[in-house]
């Protein structure tokens, strides 16, 4: 026969029973629901992945220190980078052909030959059906140097269509580049020990009137090809060791008024010149002039209308070798090219201004700067950026010289390679690619929009400034990989010029897609961009599970900050419990709705839910399983021993008060469980199983019946069920 207290018991339990049974259907469909947009939230974070700054590593027991080239093979707008290394103790290079930031396959190519001065010219496509690069060396043949030409496919093979020899050894920096506009580049290239100039096809055959002898020395200096008289025909230009500056139209025939000379050795008989020269319109008064910096620290110009017969010269903070190059840009964008000369320890920055030449900026700092500076808007606001390498860091410089990042570097880099920005992954978004001396490809992110602004460490394939001949934004090179016209502003006549569509809106500049939505957040891209400023690519830009549409247009949530009221609680968990919380409100983080113990804040890191006292349903309220009994709130282990010592953890707690945490409370040598089985004191150090002095305190318990004790517990459980 029951009593009263045990039919109370069991009515109490059904009851139980039969409300867990009820929450966890509905809690069923609301975990599917759950469920449903957990894997939506999913989707949309995967349909944009935030790239990582990481490293690519080649063969690390190669010496790398020739400039990797980019361009693209096959016409697909994939860029790719070809790098060569040095096989140590041999002659012979190995040849790297990166896709996609990935070495393709069937590379590297090993090339156990004599190979001295290796140099990568560009793509030529052969046969109009097999894309190259062209790659120059020289090598030794009877004690005499022989320059050689050879072509290699993207299938890392030899292409036997192409290749020939030329006596001697020449100046690194040739031109390949179709100059005469024939459909077929061409070669020019500077002999090193006669000084002769050499005009060449594509077949290595001498054009008319070519080589060209010069009686004077030039070292170092590579020729530049730039149409300095308005012909509409480049002029091959070529400055010597001592400042004279020649210039010769593609027929062969001297320009008129040349050779010009800078004022050098004058003060200083020792000086000489060993950089690339910069040529540009720097004061803006539409002729051309060329600058170059000297071996005892001075700034030497000179205008190449030869009637105008102007020169300038300044002096600079540190003499010039071959290992720091210069370079051209408007880098305050106010429409006049400035000097960027790169220094052993800094960058220095001059325009030109009428009869001066002005210092715009120094930033020295440091020392064992190598290369060209690369210059790039890395950061999406429409202002460029200068990059600059040394031994020791790498440097990111604002527009103006101001600092704005040095990133400590472990890994020497080789003396003359510098840094290239363009879209090595084809994401649609910049990288700065370094390459070190042991083979190490550092890839770093920069978040910002285009193709490839800075993919030659001396410019275009001219060696001059990196045109733009329409003024869309977008450098010729650019736009032959993209395949827009380098005339017109607005190849698809969309009313969105091509610069814009490439850089900043992730348009296609070929087809007119000024209402697209890239990456599917219902927002147009131009709107991301103009309006909104969130990313074009990525849905989800704070990536808080909550897409850039839904958290302006819906939520009124923040689309940068996954935390819009800065309350310690997520957007997306404020918004599935939106009966209680509020995404733009930050006082409700420290409410206790449910009367669990734990507030909201709280709730949302331990992941219960802020509406339901027991999330679990294991009859401990939330607050007590994470402050009191050590359990998990969201697993039913109301049972649960966490400690192993024989005593649930709620048991330790409620009847003990040993700690649910430590098997051996008192630290006597025997676990908790061991004692009150033995009818020891648990929390006594000097009670021990079997000390009879003890037996007496727990003997009353056995007079207790089992029934009370579960009542007393499930009671106190029930109770806190009430609180739901």
């Amino acid at each position: 026969m029951k009593t009263k207290q045990g039919k109370i018991l069991s009515i109490v339990l059904l009851l139980v029973i039969l409300y867990s049974s009820l929450y966890n259907s509905n809690n069923s469909i609301n975990f599917l629901n759950n469920s449903y947009k957990n894997t939506l939230n999913s989707n949309i974070k995967s349909a944009y992945v935030e790239d990582l700054d990481r490293v690519i590593i080649l063969l690390t027991n190669l010496n790398y220190h020739i400039p990797p080239f980019v361009l693209d093979m096959n016409d697909d707008g994939v860029l790719e980078t070809i790098i060569i290394g040095d096989i140590p103790g041999e002659e012979g290079k190995k040849v790297f052909f990166l896709n996609k930031d990935r070495l393709a396959s069937g590379w590297p190519l090993t090339l156990l030959w004599d190979m001295q001065d290796v140099e990568i010219l560009g793509r030529m496509d052969l046969n109009k059906s097999d894309p190259s690069f062209i790659t120059k060396y020289t090598k030794t043949e009877n004690d005499k140097q022989i320059t050689s030409f050879f072509a290699v496919n993207r299938r890392a093979e030899i292409n036997t269509t192409f290749g020939f020899d030329i006596s001697g050894e020449f100046i690194q920096g040739t031109i390949m580049h179709d100059l005469n506009q024939d459909g077929e580049k061409e070669f020019v290239l500077i002999q090193k020990k006669s000084s002769t100039i050499f005009y060449i096809d594509h077949q290595g055959q001498n054009f008319t009137n070519w080589p060209i002898q010069i009686n004077d020395t030039v070292s170092f200096i590579p020729p530049i090809a730039e149409d300095i008289t308005g012909d509409g025909e480049p002029e091959i230009i070529v400055t010597t060791d001592n400042g004279f500056v020649f210039a010769w139209h593609l027929n062969g025939t001297i320009v008129n008024g040349y050779p010009l000379r800078f004022p050098i050795k004058i003060i200083h008989p020792d000086e000489e010149l060993r950089e690339m020269p910069l040529i540009g319109d720097f004061n803006n008064n539409g002729e051309k002039e060329l600058f170059i910096a000297s071996t005892f620290s001075i700034l030497h110009g000179i205008s190449l209308n030869p009637a105008n017969n102007k020169t300038w010269s300044t002096e600079i903070p540190l003499p010039v070798y071959i290992t720091t190059q210069g370079t051209v840009f408007d880098i305050d964008m106010d429409g006049e090219l400035e000097i960027l000369q790169l220094l052993n320890d800094g960058l220095a920055v001059y325009g030109v201004q009428g009869e001066e030449v002005v210092n715009e900026f120094y930033y020295l700092a440091g020392s064992g700067y190598v290369g060209t500076p690369a210059i790039a808007d890395l950061d999406r606001d429409n202002m460029p950026e200068i990059v600059l390498i040394s031994y020791f860091n790498a440097i990111i410089l604002e527009h103006n010289g101001i600092l704005k990042e040095s990133i400590p570097r472990t890994l020497s880099i080789s003396d003359k390679i510098s840094p290239l920005i363009y879209d090595i992954d084809n994401d649609q978004e910049l990288e700065i690619v370094i390459v070190s001396a042991r083979g190490y490809v550092i890839i770093k992110e920069t978040n910002d929009f285009g193709v490839a602004p800075w993919i030659s460490d001396l410019g275009s394939p001219t060696h001059t400034q990196n045109y733009d001949s329409d003024n869309d934004g977008l450098f010729d090179h650019e736009e032959e990989i993209i395949g827009t016209d380098i005339y017109n502003n607005d190849s698809d006549g969309d009313t969105v010029i091509d610069g814009l569509e490439v850089n900043q809106y992730v348009l296609n500049p070929l087809a007119s897609d000024i209402d697209s939505d890239t990456d599917g957040d219902t927002i147009l891209n131009i709107d991301e961009v103009d309006i909104y400023n969130t990313n074009p690519l990525n849905p989800d830009t704070d990536f808080d599970g909550l897409t850039d549409g839904e958290e302006i247009f819906i939520y009124f949530t923040n689309p940068f900050s996954s935390d819009s009221d800065e309350d310690g609680i997520p957007d997306d968990y404020e918004i599935e419990h939106d009966n209680i919380l509020d995404p733009n409100n930050p006082y409700d983080a420290y409410e206790d709705p449910d009367e669990d113990g734990l507030l909201n804040v709280h709730e949302s890191s331990y992941g219960t839910d802020p509406e339901i006292a027991d999330t679990d349903f294991d009859g401990l309220l939330d607050g007590e399983e994470v402050y009191r009994y050590y359990t998990n709130p969201l697993l039913p282990d109301a049972d649960a021993d966490i400690d192993g010592d024989g005593l649930t953890n709620v048991q330790e707690v409620d009847i003990y008060g040993t700690d649910p945490s430590l098997p051996d409370t008192d630290d006597d040598g025997y676990t908790d469980g061991e004692e009150v089985a033995a009818k020891s004191d648990p929390l006594d150090k000097n009670s021990f199983p079997g000390d009879k002095n003890y037996t007496w305190a727990y003997s009353f318990l056995a007079l207790i019946p089992i029934g009370a004790i579960t009542t007393v517990i499930v009671r106190k459980r029930i109770i806190r069920r009430k609180l739901l």
